[in-house]
């Protein structure tokens, strides 16, 4: 690896070697340096995010009201699922708000600054120990789900599908963010915690955690 980029790797190491420092100066500095995953990644995509809700939200809202500009979009086919594929949505739905609770909570209590993003220890504990990103997992569950979930009440149409397929690309772009960012932050002992725990991949995370607990 060039040197330049080694350089710029392990900047929470870097941070802690200036002595003991508050988690409120901890994050002063983390984000002096640009070190803010919220500020570089976080803020853009729910940018993004809310305009593909609006979009998603039309025709419900040209069905609910009574706007003739919005005709066309009342208009566009609509997909009618089953009451056994929305129960099985909302189970999943409930879990991935769940998990999605859990992962919150930990990083908060574990992460360094009390905080649920800005932290400066690698989190192991909990789904952390099974996959890199269990966050992302919950955020892809439940947000793909929630356009199914709520399809009895807003139409599912062409929009709920771009909405979800869109939402997709944004998790896989962020969870490689992500990583990249880690990098940046912790260096090469981030690079070992990749190397030991898969991103998504629950079934190899347990298998792996498995392999760990025997040995």
């Amino acid at each position: 690896m060039p040197e330049e980029r080694r350089e710029k790797e392990g900047v929470v190491a870097e941070i802690l070697q200036g002595g003991n420092l508050s988690a409120k100066e901890i994050k002063g500095k983390l984000w002096e340096k640009d070190v803010s995953f919220v500020r570089s990644y976080n803020r853009p995509t729910s940018v993004l995010w809310i305009v593909l809700a609006v979009l998603w939200l039309l025709p419900a809202i040209a069905k609910y009201s009574s706007w003739g500009f919005l005709s066309f979009f009342a208009q566009l086919p609509t997909i009618d699922f089953p009451v056994v594929v929305i129960g099985v949505a909302a189970i999943l739905f409930i879990a991935a708000i769940c998990l999605e609770a859990i992962v919150v909570s930990r990083r908060q209590r574990l992460g360094g600054c009390h905080d649920t993003h800005e932290s400066v220890v690698i989190i192991r504990e909990g789904p952390y120990r099974i996959i890199r990103h269990p966050g992302y997992l919950a955020e892809l569950v439940y947000f793909s789900l929630l356009p199914v979930v709520l399809s009895k009440w807003l139409p599912f149409t062409i929009l709920a599908i771009l909405l979800i397929a869109t939402w997709i690309g944004v998790i896989v772009y962020l969870i490689k963010a992500e990583d990249d960012f880690n990098i940046r932050k912790w260096g090469q002992e981030y690079r070992q915690y990749m190397k030991g725990v898969p991103a998504l991949n629950f079934a190899r995370g347990l298998r792996n955690l498995k392999k760990e607990q025997v040995s």
